[in-house]
């Protein structure tokens, strides 16, 4: 078919603005209401022993990088100012009501009408597997947030860019897509990976003015950089310790677990007793599974000590394996990296189980009792019955049958890329592809990094690939013949 020309963006040229501000206020107020649900059920916030973790960073200490510093100050924050940590969880409730809201109000200036996507948004924001994640304790939940808000920038900034006149100066929007991509960075160690993939597609996508290109990768530039620069620089300057390098580079302890637990004759003498000079030679074989790495770095034998002396020489090993046998490591790492690519889970290895909530009150280090940490640290709902609803409803929802669809994220990938795919060949349009972009990003970085099948390493798709929905309903339709 030939290319259609894309629809101004409502607000813009005087057509709707009124009706485009009322639309976003009620996608606004309709998430903000269900995830305030939540929030009331599980206050202050479903927590880990990642969630400790990051408060012990700023209270007892040391304070270590190996998580989110922006996540660690904003806990550390709240506890001083309020002397609780709710309000980190409030605020995480409001910021991905804003989020859902922008990509709403972005697919619905393609051409979508507004009343479906108003509905996907309360059906994300219902969703117990999202709702409970929103206002869980992680780092992961202002990371999801920046990537929601990056394909909504995307769409809006492809969008123009398929429009004739208007150029390519400035516009407010660039520098908001380099916050959302400076913010993967932050919120995530790894994220300036999602940031560098997802920027990447961006400039090859965006219609073919190469202001645009420019501004978008120099701005990537900026937000990939300005994390690892404040790894290596900044925040040993503020007294932050850099994480380990054994914890940086844990999947290549599970890759050479693995690689000796189904081929130990890969390994001569002296790679043998490389390996028992870290954990016995047990743990390695414990720990061959191609799931999660976890199996042998926190096996009780594994020394974290020891680990980090022979890093260089691990490194080594792995790198030597690499080159001997290509097929087994790159086996593994597919294998491990199944949460981005396969809709189904299949395994029923140990460790291949999906990780979802701790919906327990997490085990606090000796030494806590009597601290205010300690006293914040466990759950107090607010409303006894949206606590019983919530756990209800999570409950039900861990169906195994379901899973594809509620707790994993491939499926809504690979529906927000057909939904664009679709826009492109109807109308000519790139802009579903931006946002599709970001998806791709997030997708493809934890495919090369992922650790276990965690749920919340793949959320933001979900709630990208949900918000689609209505365009794939409308692209579809258009394509039905008619009678």
């Amino acid at each position: 078919m030939s290319p259609k020309p894309v629809k101004e963006e409502r607000g813009e040229t005087g057509g709707a603005p009124a009706r485009d501000r009322w639309f976003t206020l009620a996608c606004y107020a309709t998430a903000q209401l269900a995830l305030l649900g939540w929030w009331l059920a599980f206050h202050p916030g479903l927590m880990s022993p990642d969630s400790v973790t990051y408060v012990a960073h700023v209270t007892t200490g040391p304070w270590v990088a190996g998580q989110s510093v922006a996540y660690d100050a904003l806990l550390g924050l709240s506890l001083r100012v309020t002397g609780d940590l709710s309000p980190v969880t409030l605020l995480q409730t409001a910021a991905m009501a804003a989020a859902l809201a922008h990509l709403a109000g972005a697919i619905r200036s393609l051409g979508v009408r507004g009343r479906p996507l108003l509905v996907a948004v309360g059906c994300a924001a219902l969703s117990p597997p999202l709702g409970a994640f929103t206002v869980s304790m992680w780092k992961d939940v202002p990371f999801t947030v920046c990537a929601v808000l990056a394909a909504g920038t995307a769409v809006r900034l492809a969008a123009r860019g398929g429009r004739g006149g208007g150029g390519w100066a400035w516009d407010p929007r660039f520098a908001a897509l380099g916050a959302e991509l400076l913010g993967l960075g932050l919120f995530r160690n790894n994220g300036f990976l999602v940031a560098s993939i997802a920027a990447a597609l961006l400039v090859a996508l965006l219609p073919g003015r190469p202001g645009a290109r420019r501004w978008v990768a120099a701005l990537a530039a900026g937000a990939v950089a300005a994390p690892l620069l404040l790894l290596g620089v900044g925040y040993p300057a503020m007294g932050i310790a850099p994480p380990s390098r054994s914890f940086a580079y844990q999947t290549v302890f599970g890759d050479l677990a693995v690689a000796y637990g189904r081929r130990p004759r890969l390994f001569d003498h002296e790679q043998r007793a490389l390996l028992a000079g870290i954990a016995p030679l047990d743990a390695w074989r414990r720990g061959a599974t191609c799931q999660t790495m976890a199996g042998v770095f926190f096996d009780p034998g594994f020394g974290h000590a020891r680990a980090e002396r022979r890093i260089s020489d691990v490194l080594e090993l792995w790198r030597d394996l690499l080159v001997r046998a290509p097929g087994m490591m790159l086996s593994t790492r597919v294998c491990r990296a199944a949460l981005a690519w396969q809709v189904a889970s299949t395994s029923d290895e140990p460790g291949g189980e999906l990780y979802r909530f701790s919906l327990r009150d997490p085990r606090l280090p000796e030494g806590w009792q009597g601290t205010p940490a300690a006293s914040v640290m466990r759950q107090r709902p607010i409303s006894a019955g949206l606590l019983a609803a919530g756990l209800f409803a999570l409950d039900a929802s861990t169906v195994r049958q379901l899973e594809w669809l509620l707790w994993r994220a491939p499926f809504w990938c690979y529906l927000a890329y057909a939904a664009a795919a679709l826009v492109w060949w109807r109308t000519g349009s790139r802009a579903a592809l931006a946002g599709a972009a970001v998806v791709a990003g997030q997708q493809i970085g934890v495919i090369l990094t992922n650790t276990a099948p965690d749920f919340r390493f793949m959320v933001s798709p979900i709630f990208v690939g949900v918000l689609f929905v209505p365009l794939l309903l409308r692209e579809a339709g258009a394509l039905a013949p008619r009678r």
